[in-house]
């Protein structure tokens, strides 16, 4: 069988974690990764290091298309970049896999849309949380018609103060480069509920503030290298400590000035850190959804209500076992442990995930699904298999192409536009241009 040909654009820690190197070990039988394209040559250089190969690198990406021919081009680059590879890629005949979000508003997405639809070519988006074996079982129950007719969802998302605490110190703290969490994150969440309930979203109504992050306390310095106040701050992250984001940016900073440990109560950060999002669907569905970036632990709950009852289920992530004000030490105690459990002095890890059916007049059915091995929950491994193995049976459609992409950020967009204006936003009027 002949070799499809693969190029990267985005050397970070994902395009290299992610795609880069298992395309050269497990996928190296049916997969030829030809190309790397970044701004930044040195994160090239570390990209090749890593997979122990010499892959070609480009700062032009029509001279890396033009050179390496690829079959197919992976988007990882920076969110607000993404159209433009997208497109380009696209134009020139490649099929295209992008990393979510697939673009940050709704003019880049109308220009995506008709791209994808004049060149006769695909795009594939990388929503990995649809193949953790966890998410697949809702999907499954919710198929059967266990629940009835779709009534509402509620959805809470909590982030931790390691892992929410991030997205503030790199450049997804600036709108314009992620589309705030709303898009980059969330796009996440909205897709398994479109994805469960099979629904369209209509009119979307948010609220939005920054409440913990940014100008809410007096910054340091610009960045944490060289804080004076290396010893006081909870968030203070030491960049160099690990070899990894040492080599992989404080390295190559020199290249093109990206600084990964920004400050991240720099008052130059323009995204929200809470917020609160209501969603009505096509066939009548309502989604209340809530996201919290600077919670004391990691998870989330969802419970979807029907005609027929109600269906519970949640993940919880990491939880600290004790107090910690070091972000170092907070690092090295965080564990999956269950929150509510660890209340009652149960620190073990967990294993198991439980989803609960409520029938509507009485009862409860327990479904268990037991935790597996890699990322988002076993969901980065399989979908790898889906997008690079191919001639896999995909019955439940978990793997998405542009308007399931489309209909995720744009339930973020339409957020972000009614955090704006206060008002409730049509986003099919919006993602036509007409709002």
């Amino acid at each position: 069988m002949e070799k499809k040909r693969y190029a990267i654009v985005g050397l970070g820690g994902r395009g290299i974690g992610m795609f880069a190197k298992p395309l050269v070990t497990e996928y190296a039988d049916v997969a030829e990764l030809v190309g790397f394209c970044d701004i930044n040559p040195m994160r090239m250089e570390v990209g090749n290091r890593r997979i122990g190969k010499e892959v070609s690198c480009y700062t032009d990406f029509d001279k890396m298309l033009d050179e390496t021919n690829p079959d197919t081009v992976i988007v990882t680059s920076k969110d607000c970049t993404h159209d433009k590879y997208i497109v380009r890629a696209l134009e020139r005949g490649r099929d295209v896999i992008t990393e979510k979000p697939m673009t940050i508003n709704d003019e880049k997405c109308r220009a995506i849309l008709e791209a994808e639809k004049k060149s006769g070519k695909t795009l594939k988006v990388t929503f990995n949380y649809r193949f953790a074996p966890y998410s697949t079982k809702i999907k499954e129950l919710v198929k059967s018609g266990i629940l009835g007719d779709i009534y509402s969802v509620e959805f809470h998302w909590y982030l931790d103060t390691i892992h929410g605490a991030d997205y503030y110190r790199r450049w997804h703290g600036k709108k314009e480069n992620s589309g705030g969490l709303l898009v980059h994150k969330s796009t996440h969440h909205f897709d398994l509920v479109n994805w469960f309930i099979e629904e369209e979203p209509e009119k979307v109504f948010a609220l939005g503030s920054r409440r913990f992050y940014g100008n809410n306390r007096e910054a340091g310095n610009a960045r944490c290298l060289g804080c004076a106040k290396k010893d006081t701050c909870e968030f203070y992250w030491d960049i160099a400590a690990n070899k990894g984001t040492k080599e992989l940016y404080l390295d190559a900073e020199k290249a093109d000035g990206y600084i990964r440990d920004g400050c991240v109560f720099s008052p130059d950060i323009n995204i929200e850190d809470t917020m609160s999002v209501l969603v009505k669907y096509d066939k009548g569905a309502q989604l209340s959804y809530t996201l919290s970036s600077h919670m004391p632990f990691e998870g989330w709950d969802m419970a979807i209500n029907g005609s027929k009852g109600r269906l519970e289920c949640g993940v919880a992530e990491t939880y600290y076992e004790r107090d910690a004000r070091k972000l170092s030490e907070r690092t090295s105690i965080r564990k999956s442990i269950d929150r509510r459990k660890a209340a009652e002095g149960d620190q073990s890890s967990v294993t198991t995930d439980t989803i609960r059916f409520y029938p509507m007049f009485g009862g409860v059915e327990v479904f268990n699904v037991d935790r597996v091995k890699g990322g988002h929950g076993g969901g980065d491994e399989r979908l790898k298999d889906m997008l690079f193995r191919g001639g896999i049976p995909d019955p439940l459609d978990h793997l998405a192409g542009s308007w399931q992409g489309a209909m995720s950020i744009m339930i973020g967009v339409s957020a972000n536009r009614s955090i704006a204006t206060g008002l409730p936003v049509n986003l099919k009027e919006l993602l036509k241009g007409d709002a």
